[in-house]
């Protein structure tokens, strides 16, 4: 249950920023939450830097999300990390 209420919440913080979040928010959100990154501890923060999904529009959405989650400042459980999301370039 917790899983569905979080996969929500991610996906209701799409509207706004992406077109199709009425039909498609659940499918971005599955596909970053199963897609790869990087985690990179650093002075008092912890980057989750994630790569770019299928499609330039559900990347620029996922940078969105990131830019929300960011700015939340979260700390990582157990720590003093400020929690730091962002969406790796696209390679040329």
């Amino acid at each position: 249950m917790a899983a569905y209420n979080a996969e929500t919440a991610l996906a209701r913080a799409l509207d706004g920023h992406y077109a199709r979040a009425g039909e498609e928010a659940y499918a971005l959100i599955r596909e970053a939450l199963t897609g790869s990154g990087d985690i990179i501890p650093g002075h008092g923060e912890l980057l989750i830097r994630l790569d770019p999904l299928t499609a330039p529009r559900r990347t620029q959405a996922l940078a969105a999300l990131c830019d929300q989650l960011t700015q939340a400042h979260a700390r990582y459980p157990g720590t003093e990390l400020i929690l730091r999301y962002e969406v790796k370039p696209t390679p040329a």
